[in-house]
């Protein structure tokens, strides 16, 4: 990168909301004739709404297409994804779990232990044994 930009943000808005704001940093890039973005680590990197955007405004985004970042960021998809090009994948659902008779099932089925992770997001914080 050769040149940053200043986000505004609103008095009472947390400091991440201004690096959130996609429109503000695409109005900004805009302005400021900006021809690439490279958004950084996790956040807007893993964005495919950003990415998007940057696409429909002409901007390069540094980073994964969206079609990437629309399977991967959903760990079923990603998954599956893994499956399909033949990657060894640990024990684990077909598919999500969405009720707790699945997950009942699911559990005598493979045995203890097990992790319960969320399909999106969470950076691993979500994950449960």
């Amino acid at each position: 990168a050769d040149r940053s930009f200043l986000l505004e943000k609103e008095e009472t808005a947390t400091p991440i909301s201004a690096y959130l704001d996609i429109p503000q940093i695409i109005k900004i890039a805009k302005e400021a004739e900006v021809d690439a973005i490279h958004p950084g680590y996790g956040f807007l990197s893993e964005s495919p709404e950003f990415a998007k955007a940057c696409a429909d405004a002409g901007i390069t985004f540094v980073g994964p297409t969206v079609d990437n970042l629309l399977r991967f960021s959903d760990k079923t998809s990603a998954r599956q994804a893994a499956i399909d090009a033949g990657v060894p994948v640990v024990p684990g659902s077909d598919g999500a779990l969405t009720s707790k008779e699945e997950v009942v099932s699911f559990v005598e089925e493979i045995g203890l232990p097990v992790i319960i992770k969320a399909a999106m997001g969470g950076g691993g914080k979500g994950m449960r044994v």
